[in-house]
């Protein structure tokens, strides 16, 4: 009896300790395949005690972050080219200068453009221009014979050209810049930036900023102290084209024509030929 008495004494004692043992607030209870971590029931596939549903949050944000960064890429490119206050470089072999809307085209070799109405003092429907000026915003231009070396400076005077305002076509002569590059992929989010690597031609560090569209690939090199398109590759459908700028400095100041005197003896005639020997009377040549 005393046995029995001891017993029920002993197991009353455990039931009163385990009673005032306190219970884990808003402790779960979790079924299979869920497990409890913290304070909830969830999928744990991977077993590192952290919720997949939490692990995928913070990789959405990751990826959120990563796109906002993305965007504001070319916004902070056109940013630095804004303060550049211009700038000039080489295409192929024509040199350009651009400030603002006004981009200047300085030909390496004189063009003849073909005209409906005459003009000039001796009054030729194919006048020579060896520098081109275009409002970008207007989508107008006009040509000038303006004697870039001493060979054209004869020619512009001998033909009648000099300070003659030449009509043409916007978009036969203009060559896209390296700013249009920018401005036409403002705002959009690229899909890949390449940071810092070394550009070939100069030895530069440039970024690679690529976008992907239907059927065409885009990839612009820029050089991240000026903000300027260094080069730009469109590979569509495997047909690559590039466009390459060499000779860049920032800083064009103001793009215009200005009037000088002409020569006051221009000679066209024995070793003092003109820039150009062609026939006036051959057709104009259009890129």
């Amino acid at each position: 009896m005393k046995k029995i008495m001891m017993l029920a004494t002993l197991i009353g004692i455990l039931l009163l300790f385990v009673g005032c043992i306190p219970q884990q607030e808003g402790a779960a209870t979790c079924d299979a395949p869920y497990k409890q971590i913290g304070e909830k029931c969830c999928m744990d596939l991977n077993n590192n005690e952290i919720c997949d549903s939490d692990e995928q949050t913070a990789e959405e944000e990751q990826a959120a972050a990563t796109e906002l960064a993305k965007s504001a890429t070319m916004g902070q490119f056109m940013a630095t080219y804004n303060t550049n206050g211009g700038y000039t470089y080489t295409y192929k072999e024509d040199n350009y200068a651009v400030s603002g809307d006004t981009v200047k085209k300085e030909l390496a070799e004189p063009q003849k453009i073909q005209l409906d109405q005459a003009v000039g003092t001796k009054k030729t429907t194919m006048p020579w221009a060896d520098a081109m000026y275009f409002n970008t915003a207007e989508k107008t231009a006009i040509g000038y014979c303006e004697g870039l070396s001493d060979r054209n400076e004869r020619m512009c005077s001998g033909y009648g050209l000099w300070d003659v305002e030449i009509p043409i076509t916007y978009d036969s002569f203009y060559v896209k810049t390296p700013s249009d590059w920018l401005m036409e992929y403002i705002g959009k989010v690229p899909s890949e930036v390449k940071e810092l690597y070394r550009f070939e031609e100069t030895g530069q560090q440039v970024t690679g900023v690529v976008f992907v569209e239907e059927g065409k690939t885009i990839m612009l090199d820029i050089d991240p102290i000026t903000g300027i398109v260094v080069r730009a590759t469109v590979d569509e459908n495997g047909f690559v084209t590039e466009y390459k700028y060499t000779n860049i400095k920032a800083g064009a100041g103001q793009v215009m024509h200005e009037y000088k005197n002409p020569p006051v003896k221009p000679e066209l005639e024995g070793d003092n030929l003109p820039a150009v020997t062609e026939d006036l009377g051959t057709e104009a040549v259009v890129e």
